[in-house]
């Protein structure tokens, strides 16, 4: 994943994958293209959601993470 400024990047242990975050928008990118909206990253986090098992769910369907 090649690095650009205004963003943060870090190995996800959880995902075993590099993601970048943007810094202002708050939008993740996951380096198997899967990407998670602000809004989801809050349920995430609010719920501990976030594991393999879910990540993969999402990339498979494209899908949105929903309250």
């Amino acid at each position: 994943m090649k690095q650009k400024p205004g963003w943060t990047y870090k190995y996800s242990e959880e995902l075993g994958q590099m993601i970048a975050r943007h810094d202002k928008s708050g939008w993740v990118y996951c380096s198997d293209g899967t990407k998670y909206s602000p809004e989801e990253i809050e349920i995430i986090r609010k719920h501990g959601l976030i594991n393999k098992q879910v990540h993969e769910i999402k990339k498979a369907f494209d899908g949105e993470i929903i309250k």
